[in-house]
């Protein structure tokens, strides 16, 4: 069988064929962490990694001028606090126009994913919240995929938190057809 297949296949692959092997195995060598940064960028996601917390501060606070907005929305009480002895403007409330600011359970490194459940979201579905995000993560929250956030989730609460939702789409879709509700979102990774 094999004899036919070197027969009848082509000998040489074109100079594209090549570049996408090429891409595959740099793919394949790339850590989670970096798989993870990989696809989220390529989706449009915005990623920012600070060094310290008072690099974190000025990031938060150059992006909320970037953004043209005055505060953060949230809708975690642990963000508000944290976020007011650290001097960033917030409230804890939120309209569509705004910007929310919050946490996430897992970071998808298959796909560039982020994992939420009500824990991060107070019960609200994605849909219901406003659509430019910003997300605080640790490294340590980055899984290889989605089967494996799941049962990370059920490891962590004894009681599995409800509404477990993904955003994966992080700029407008090229064409109509691709459906499905885009967020614009700049990630804040932080390491452990």
């Amino acid at each position: 069988m094999d004899f036919f297949k070197k027969i009848f296949s082509s000998k040489s692959k074109s100079y594209d064929d090549l570049q996408d092997q090429d891409s595959l195995n740099e793919k394949e060598k790339m850590t989670e962490d970096e798989r993870f940064v990989y696809h989220f960028v390529q989706k449009g996601g915005q990623f920012f990694y600070p060094d310290d917390m008072d690099d974190f501060k000025d990031e938060l606070l150059k992006l909320l001028k970037f953004l043209k907005v005055d505060e953060f929305a949230v809708v975690e009480r642990e963000y508000f606090h944290f976020l007011e002895k650290l001097g960033i403007p917030v409230k804890y409330s939120f309209q569509d126009e705004d910007v929310l600011l919050g946490g996430c359970e897992s970071l998808i490194a298959e796909d560039g994913a982020i994992m939420t459940t009500s824990k991060n979201t107070s019960e609200y579905r994605n849909s219901e919240l406003p659509k430019r995000r910003v997300i605080i993560a640790l490294s340590k929250q980055i899984t290889p995929t989605k089967s494996q956030a799941l049962i990370d989730i059920n490891k962590k609460y004894e009681k599995p938190p409800a509404n477990i939702q993904t955003m994966s789409m992080f700029a407008p879709p090229k064409n109509d057809l691709s459906g499905g509700r885009w967020y614009e979102t700049y990630l804040f990774l932080i390491e452990n």
